[in-house]
């Protein structure tokens, strides 16, 4: 085993500050803008309270896919990632 110094696999984030700030900025932002559509709730006009929801469901089911790892299935069969392309 000596010499053999297997690589643990990255997190799907590692190494993506700047573009995690700005998702994690955007998608702030969005969710603020689903509590603000809020303010104009009234049980006479759905319109709000369906822009509140699609804002917060985009807020967070975005990032969500955004994070999802194209070799998961390979990490989870065992094999390496990208280290042996």
């Amino acid at each position: 085993m000596a010499g053999t110094r297997a690589k643990e696999p990255t997190h799907s984030g590692e190494g993506h500050l700047a573009s995690n700030l700005i998702t994690f900025i955007l998608m702030f932002a969005l969710f603020l803008v689903g509590i603000y559509t809020l303010t104009w709730l009234d049980f006479d006009n759905i319109w709000p309270l369906g822009t509140c929801l699609a804002a917060f469901t985009l807020a967070y089911f975005v990032p969500m896919l955004m994070g999802r790892s194209d070799s998961a299935r390979e990490l989870a069969e065992g094999r390496p990632g990208d280290e042996g392309r």
